[in-house]
């Protein structure tokens, strides 16, 4: 049986729990890719996992967890059922799913429906950065919110980005605002986040640890037609919600756990939409709208349209990876960190 390394647990806990192991290669089977794994994003759902945050780390029902969703690598080996889209030798990037293992390890079985054609502008730890986050917004901002594609006719429309200097944030603001042609609000608390947001395209940045009404206000902007929230509904949603035009739509990509006021948004038509990256796969709920979503992403990205959030890149090490969840656990981290080389 041939073996290989991974970064896993046996325990959850903090950061101090992953080791260095040594597990059986996996085979291809049914629709499932088995990928040469060769970097890896980092991403707060890990941090969950890891420590079993709502029963996440459980989902995987393996004495070995191993963490890690956001991945590029090639194309070892293809199932019989799996995707003609792919052969061996392809470079991809994937997402995978949250109940099955993730890809800190050097390699890692994942359906090829959910699974894209890697940027051939990007690197594979660029382009590792990408998969989670993107699929996220356009799950969510697309699909969820009826975002248009292109720019509406009449007035420019607007939307606010919460957390707009983080993964989710920083791909968000340049999926609105170059792809979709809208005006982007994006907050962010520090001077470094702030000056990132501006480079992901946003036309304004404002901090969310003051009152988003005056600062909006301030700008000559008295709502917002979408607003995609990254951060703690539980924290901001009541006052996210007068700042929404009529008609205009939220997006929550965390769950809402304690009651808030939904009846102020009846007479303007608002809808409240929420985002679950994970919930195709975990449901077997249309997975192939993922891969297809990735291989659109690709296409922008090697049009020079989107660009990698890549801004921290780390050794594929215990000590790195211990680093990385470090910084996911303080909050403090801009864009995306990823791993690598893997190996």
């Amino acid at each position: 049986m041939k073996m290989m390394k991974a970064l896993g647990q046996t325990e959850f806990g903090g950061p101090e729990v992953f080791k260095e192991l040594s597990l059986p290669i996996p085979e291809a089977r049914g629709s499932d890719l088995l990928i040469r794994v060769k970097a890896v994003g980092i991403n707060p759902v890990d941090t969950k996992a890891r420590s079993n945050a709502g029963g996440y780390g459980q989902l995987q029902k393996e004495e070995v967890v191993v963490t890690g969703w956001d991945g590029a690598g090639v194309v070892e080996e293809a199932g019989p059922e799996a995707d003609g889209r792919f052969r061996k030798g392809d470079e991809v990037y994937f997402a995978g799913s949250l109940v099955r293992r993730g890809c800190n390890s050097e390699y890692v079985l994942v359906d090829s429906r959910v699974v894209g054609r890697k940027p051939a502008s990007l690197s594979f730890a660029e382009a590792a950065a990408l998969p989670l986050t993107a699929i996220t917004v356009w799950e969510g901002m697309i699909e969820g919110c009826g975002v248009p594609l292109s720019p509406s006719p009449g007035p420019r429309k607007r939307a606010l980005v919460v957390g707009g200097a983080g993964g989710v944030g920083s791909i968000g603001t340049q999926i609105l605002s170059r792809v979709c042609g809208l005006q982007v609000v994006a907050t962010a608390s520090r001077p470094q986040s702030a000056e990132f947001c501006r480079k992901m395209g946003a036309s304004i940045v404002i901090d969310h640890s003051k009152s988003l009404r005056e600062q909006l206000a301030a700008h000559g902007i008295d709502s917002v037609d979408y607003v995609l929230n990254t951060t703690d509904p539980d924290t901001n949603f009541d006052a996210l919600t007068p700042l929404i035009a009529p008609q205009g739509k939220i997006c929550c990509i965390l769950r809402i756990n304690k009651q808030v006021d939904l009846a102020a948004l009846f007479a303007r038509r608002v809808t409240v939409v929420f985002e679950m990256m994970f919930s195709r796969t975990i449901f077997s709920s249309q997975p192939e709208m993922q891969g297809a979503i990735l291989d659109h992403i690709s296409t922008l990205v090697d049009a020079g349209t989107l660009r990698s959030t890549l801004v921290t890149q780390m050794p594929w090490t215990v000590a790195g990876l211990s680093e990385a969840h470090e910084t996911s656990d303080a909050g403090k981290a801009i864009g995306k960190m990823v791993l690598a080389p893997v190996g």
